[in-house]
């Protein structure tokens, strides 16, 4: 049977995705439009189904969130970033902690090597990860096993979490504005439509891994601090960016065979459980101590995608500025450091102790 035109087989999954995600919102699960859409390209993505992901695409809707989020970064926050140099030291050790117990399960339970298991294991930093882990010579087939399964099981668990757990409700975003009146008129359209492009413009120019969604938050950020913009982006906006975004994830598993996948699997379960349960263990030691609330924490902790934790603040109406600025510094930390580590591990493992 001929493989479908790609640009038939991104459609598919669209409508796949909506199609979860509307399922989902009609059956008032939280954040259904994410979540419904990733569920369901997930399962058909296994059962055989021909999706796929586009990422110019996904990419795009990257830069939304990066808009969106900007609008929460007002003057009064910011004035708060010197506040939360303990929570930072507190993700470095979640990263270290977290990174070590999973290179562990991922060499015992998933039989892994030592090079792959140490590109699995990284709580966050998927393509950056992928890419050095096949230069160190790891298998580049199971690293994304485990970076997506980690991701979907993030996505997927936080919400029930609250919802089921903390007793917070997580909406379908409905929070966000609707009303007719509450629109951007055309120029903050403009303003809006010009950070995004300008932002995507730059992080293509730096190649920054996340700069798609650091670089339009930061000109989103200014365009609202000085009162050019005042309303947040339409309702409708944001839940095509969770489909495009849930459906992406989903479509990843696209081509695993079940028998494969089992192990990497199975030890991307344990390990993405034992992730979340560090992440909830330091989110009730230390949100007392560092003045921050729990959630906040948690989703700041916690081991998804820097624009799934985002969404999911933004519905609970979470502290997102704090949220976001935990997760591009993780990324940043794990981009930059988890190659240099690996090698210098290596290198030590490496040495012959001298007669």
């Amino acid at each position: 049977m001929a493989e479908p035109r790609p640009t038939a087989t991104v459609l598919l999954s669209l409508v796949i995705g909506t199609t979860g995600g509307a399922l989902f919102y009609y059956w008032k699960l939280p954040l259904p439009w994410m979540l419904g859409s990733m569920i369901f390209v997930s399962a058909c993505a296994i059962a055989g189904v021909p999706v796929r992901r586009y990422m110019p695409l996904r990419n795009i809707m990257v830069v939304v969130l990066g808009v969106l989020v900007g609008s929460f970064f007002t003057a009064g926050v910011l004035d708060n970033l010197s506040s939360w140099g303990g929570a930072l030291l507190v993700m470095l050790a979640y990263v270290i902690v977290t990174t070590s117990v999973a290179v562990y399960i991922f060499r015992g339970l998933g039989y892994m090597d030592a090079t792959t298991a140490y590109f699995s294991s990284t709580p966050g930093g998927l393509g950056i990860m992928v890419i050095a882990g096949e230069q160190a010579g790891a298998d580049g087939r199971l690293i994304p096993i485990a970076h997506a399964t980690r991701v979907f099981l993030v996505v997927f668990s936080i919400p029930l979490y609250f919802v089921s757990v903390v007793g917070v409700d997580v909406p379908s975003m409905s929070g966000l504005p609707t009303p007719a009146t509450s629109y951007p008129d055309l120029k903050e359209i403009i303003i809006l439509s010009g950070c995004g492009l300008a932002g995507f413009w730059l992080a293509s120019r730096l190649g920054l891994q996340f700069g798609q969604f650091l670089i339009p938050m930061i000109l989103s950020g200014i365009v609202y601090n000085v009162d050019l913009v005042g309303t947040p982006l339409p309702t409708p906006v944001v839940i095509i960016a969770q489909v495009v975004i849930g459906s992406a994830i989903g479509a990843q598993f696209r081509g695993m065979r079940l028998i494969s996948m089992f192990r990497p699997a199975i030890a991307a379960i344990v390990a993405t459980a034992i992730m979340l349960a560090v992440a909830v263990g330091f989110a009730q030691l230390f949100s007392p101590i560092l003045n921050i609330s729990e959630d906040a924490l948690l989703l700041a902790l916690a081991p998804g995608g820097l624009a799934e934790m985002s969404l999911i603040a933004i519905s609970i109406n979470s502290d997102t500025p704090f949220i976001a600025t935990l997760h591009i510094f993780r990324i940043t930390m794990i981009a930059a450091a988890g190659p240099a580590l690996f090698r210098l591990l290596r290198n030590l493992s490496n040495q012959t102790p001298r007669e």
